[in-house]
């Protein structure tokens, strides 16, 4: 017999808070909601763009996603100098933030650029275009491997949240197993 275990919604949202996101991705709560925020106006800007409401470049109509990665990078530089200055025993922490968000944006930032191309009918294929997203994808998923090892927050002697769901808890145990074996 073949067992299917479902998750409710509710149970998924309970995976990641905005705060676990935020540490997994380098940022504070407040860069994300400021790249929502850019989010959402290049998703206002964008089909504005492709009905021809507006007669902007492309480059024009990402800029608000531009701003909000300077504004990462702007951010990032602020809390590495006060690291490398006024506490040196983080000193080696803030490189490792900075490293991670300046390679972060870089990489988005490329990917950004090299679609604007494109949509401005460039010689660059999608294939090429998508090249530093995939990057990025693949940093992901080795930060997600290490993001406990990194941010000191998991205690391997600490008992788990324990669910009414039996497929939460199983979950939760399967990502103990895989942690204790990274440790």
């Amino acid at each position: 017999t073949t067992l299917l275990y479902t998750i409710k919604f509710e149970d998924m949202l309970r995976i990641l808070s905005l705060k676990e996101i935020a540490e997994w991705l380098g940022v504070s709560p407040f860069e994300l909601s400021l790249q929502v925020l850019s989010l959402l106006l290049t998703s206002i800007l964008v089909p504005m763009k492709l009905e021809h409401d507006i007669e902007v470049t492309w480059w024009t109509v990402f800029t608000p996603i531009w701003i909000v990665n300077g504004m990462w990078i702007y951010f990032r530089l602020i809390i590495y100098l006060r690291l490398h200055f006024h506490c040196t025993s983080r000193r080696h922490r803030g490189i490792l933030k900075f490293f991670w968000i300046i390679t972060f944006t870089a990489l988005l930032i490329s990917f950004e650029m090299l679609l604007c191309q494109h949509l401005e009918h460039t010689k660059y294929s999608l294939t090429t275009v998508f090249i530093p997203l995939f990057i990025v994808l693949g940093l992901l998923l080795v930060r997600s491997c290490i993001y406990p090892k990194i941010t000191g927050n998991y205690d391997s002697s600490q008992p788990t949240r324990r669910s009414n769901d039996p497929a939460v808890n199983r979950l939760n145990d399967r990502m103990n197993n895989i942690n204790n074996y990274l440790m």
